[in-house]
């Protein structure tokens, strides 16, 4: 299991969104659709300087370019800054 440290937040993404949709309209090759600024994710565990509100379990919006993916072998975890988070969704 891996632990944030340094104020950094494990995250989980919803890779489904990510992944390409096949077009049905045929576009020039060299054309790039706009990246997504935000992105939905859910909170699996934060580093122990990390602030409430911030807790596991919960959805948060994140800044999509802000993610950093970490590929250490056995496993590939994606993690984000605690001032990257932009805000909670749902709860009270």
């Amino acid at each position: 299991m891996f632990q944030p440290c340094n104020k950094y937040i494990l995250i989980e993404r919803d890779l489904r969104e990510a992944t390409e949709r096949e077009s049905l309209i045929q576009l020039p090759d060299d054309f790039k659709p706009k990246a997504k600024i935000h992105e939905l994710v859910t909170i699996v565990s934060v580093s122990p300087g990390v602030k409430p509100p911030l807790a596991s379990g919960q959805k948060a919006v994140v800044l999509s370019h802000m993610i950093e993916e970490v590929d250490f072998g056995e496993e590939v975890v994606y993690l984000v800054l605690e001032n990257n988070v932009l805000g909670i969704v749902g709860g009270e």
